[in-house]
């Protein structure tokens, strides 16, 4: 255990680039996620849609004014035919005639208060309902960024580590390299032994730079998930923990927002059918009109009047038959409800499935964890021995670079199993729905 921790620290110790960038860690990679998240910042535009949504809703409960407005130029005055008695005629015959004034002005203020609507009243709760929906889906688009972070940092963690067991390796190879030069000197070893050795190096430095590689794009997934600019700078700490989390147990709680989008959706598509059949009720509304008509004329019999006029009254409202339109509408939200029903069967199982995995890898990934640290002791061990042993001439390069080789897979093993128990770790958390605080 004191070996590997110390290979470890030596580790980090010949990455200073890596080491100076050591500074977020992933709980303020994560803060920095939720607050800068371009998801998490238009779900949040979602929530305030919404809030603009239920005061749209609340303002049809409010009285409603309207203003018109009308103004006419006869160019000639529309006639009408009368009986020619009404102006003494004979009976039985009709004159065309013409009543009003060529310049015409009316205008008409009305003001609407709605009474008593059902669906108006259900309308409103169903906005306050979607409020509840706005926020969980927020809340969801949050725990898939915490995820995503997550796995994005454990991933360069490991690769960080690889980078700094490789050139540890490849420090130790450096050394070999000069000792071998100085046995062919000395005709102790072959100048093939030398060029084998710079074979192995050569493939280290490639390796590295491959990792270097990969380090850079999870980097930059770390930028674009944290809303980071992918021209500024982002430091993050690569050290990786070597603490064995709690094993989950038997008895948790699950609190998942899928469940709870769902049974929202429910809740909501309920109030719409509640809303539909409240089409069957009638509405009643009071209403107030003023009301202004000016007659005018021009000329030398220049004449012009306002006739004002003032009421109240009751309206009601009541679509008595509207061709079964209301019966399919409603159809339709009961194959919805339906449909929300089964996808909540299956929500439960894929979480009972999730969380089943996650246990299991746990578990395993916790024993191969013991397994794989004693192993790197073990292959350390046996690659300063055989290193001793080919200073002293007893055995030859092949072993060393087979050693070496046993080293670097022990520790490549090691850090996958560590990155698979924290992995497993990040999974329960999800499947239990436990990954952020609410």
């Amino acid at each position: 255990m004191k070996t590997v921790q110390w290979y470890l620290s030596a580790s980090l110790l010949l990455v200073s680039s890596l080491a100076r960038a050591q500074n977020l860690t992933l709980e303020q990679l994560i803060d920095k996620a939720l607050t800068n998240n371009y998801s998490v910042q238009s779900s949040k535009l979602d929530e305030l849609k919404t809030e603009a949504q239920i005061a749209e809703v609340k303002a049809g409960a409010r009285p409603q004014v309207n203003l018109t407005g009308d103004y006419k130029r006869y160019l000639k005055i529309p006639g009408q035919v009368i009986p020619a008695s009404v102006f003494g005629g004979p009976e039985g015959t009709y004159s065309a005639v013409a009543f009003g004034l060529p310049y015409n002005l009316s205008t008409s203020v009305q003001a609407t208060q709605p009474i008593y609507s059902q669906s108006l009243l259900i309308a409103t709760k169903a906005a306050k309902a979607s409020r509840d929906l706005s926020a969980l889906q927020t809340q969801k688009t949050k725990e898939d960024v915490a995820y995503n972070v997550s796995a994005t940092y454990y991933n360069l963690q490991t690769t960080a580590q690889q980078i700094a067991f490789l050139r540890s390796n490849l420090a130790a190879t450096e050394r070999l390299i000069r000792i071998t030069d100085l046995r062919r000197q000395n005709q102790l070893a072959q100048g093939i032994d030398v060029d084998r050795l710079q074979l192995s190096k050569t493939a280290s430095q490639t390796q590295i730079e491959s990792l270097q590689a990969t380090y850079n794009q999870l980097l930059n997934s770390l930028k674009y998930l944290t809303g980071t600019p992918q021209t500024d700078s982002l430091q993050v700490q690569t050290a990786i923990e070597e603490s064995i989390p709690v094993a989950p147990g038997n008895e948790y709680t699950i609190n998942r927002t899928d469940l709870q989008l769902l049974d929202q959706q429910k809740l909501i598509n309920g109030l719409e059918q509640r809303n539909i059949k409240a089409g069957f009720v009638p509405s009643v509304s009071a209403y107030g009109v003023a009301n202004s008509s000016v007659y005018a004329i021009g000329g030398d019999n220049s004449y012009i009047k306002n006739l004002p006029g003032y009421w109240v009254g009751l309206q009601l409202n009541w679509n008595v038959f509207d061709g079964l339109a209301r019966k399919a509408k409603l159809g339709q939200k009961r194959i919805d409800d339906q449909k929300l029903d089964v996808q909540t069967r299956q929500v439960r199982e894929s979480i009972s499935m999730d969380i089943a995995n996650a246990r299991n890898k746990f578990l395993v990934e916790q024993q191969n964890l013991t397994t794989n640290r004693g192993q790197v002791a073990l292959a350390e061990k046996v690659y300063t021995q055989t290193q001793l042993q080919f200073k002293e001439g007893t055995v030859d390069l092949t072993e060393v670079v087979q050693a070496e080789n046993s080293l670097r897979d022990a520790q490549n093993t090691y850090l996958t199993t560590l990155v698979n128990l924290r992995t497993a770790e990040l999974d329960w958390k999800k499947a239990t729905g436990s990954l952020i605080s609410r």
